[in-house]
């Protein structure tokens, strides 16, 4: 069946791929990317707080990943509801805080406590973005839109699908 946007993609292909991943072109923008990695590490080694350039990152990921879903905030914004801890601020930034939270959370959970990337760490950082304590999506009608309200993607549909799919996804983390 082709792709369309507009319908749920149900038929998402499980993991593994098919296909050989590791690749020549692949392997060496990975060894470019290890590369640029030691770099930074090197530069971050100069910086008296690091943590002022971690936190920087991480919202500048958050504002990025939330405009997939259309909740864009502008930097100025950001900084800004970050320095009062998002007393004073839009929704659409507030979530994007959120979004940094969620990925401090994850990235603890996984460092801290050696937790596996599971449906329910994927749980509680969606619940930490959307302040709610709903799980895995029952709903249907979920659909990504570009800024013009095109749909570009419709998410699979249906709880038992979704945690079939999460449960692949699971079991390809843990196996690589």
């Amino acid at each position: 069946m082709p792709f369309d946007p507009d319908k749920p993609f149900n038929d998402l292909p499980l993991l593994p791929p098919p296909m050989e991943l590791e690749s020549r072109a692949v392997l060496k923008k990975a060894i470019a990317a290890n590369k640029a990695l030691a770099e930074l590490k090197g530069a971050g080694e100069l910086i008296p707080n690091q943590l002022v350039l971690i936190q920087a990152i991480g919202l500048q990921e958050a504002k990025l990943s939330s405009e997939i879903e259309n909740i864009v905030t502008t930097n100025d914004e950001l900084y800004r509801a970050f320095a009062d801890d998002g007393q004073r601020t839009n929704p659409h930034t507030k979530e994007v805080l959120r979004y940094k939270d969620a990925l401090w959370h994850g990235f603890n959970a996984i460092r801290q406590k050696n937790h596996p990337l599971t449906t329910r760490l994927f749980e509680e950082i969606f619940q930490i973005i959307k302040e709610t304590n709903a799980g895995v999506r029952c709903t249907p009608g979920t659909k990504l839109a570009n800024p013009q309200r095109e749909t570009i993607y419709t998410p699979p549909e249906g709880e038992a699908v979704i945690r079939d799919k999460l449960a692949n996804l699971e079991k390809f983390l843990l196996a690589s």
